[in-house]
């Protein structure tokens, strides 16, 4: 599986959550709980300064956690 391509400004959000196994589970959870069951995002979870990571898909959230990104070029 193939590590995401984020922007520079999602990158260092990211890079700024917590990187042990119950945050990223934390976080994923939360994460999700904005978007409906078919993936529409309906509501907001982030705080100002993270409401950049609510473009992240579930899914590509997910794999940020677990498999990484990388910045886009």
């Amino acid at each position: 599986m193939a590590k995401v391509k984020v922007s520079q400004e999602i990158a260092k959000l990211l890079d700024r959550q917590s990187k042990d196994d119950w945050s990223k589970q934390f976080n994923l959870i939360a994460h999700c709980k904005g978007y409906s069951g078919n993936g529409i995002q309906f509501g907001s979870i982030y705080q100002k300064e993270f409401k950049l990571l609510e473009t992240l898909s579930p899914l590509d959230y997910a794999r940020c956690l677990t498999v990484g990104y990388e910045i886009k070029s």
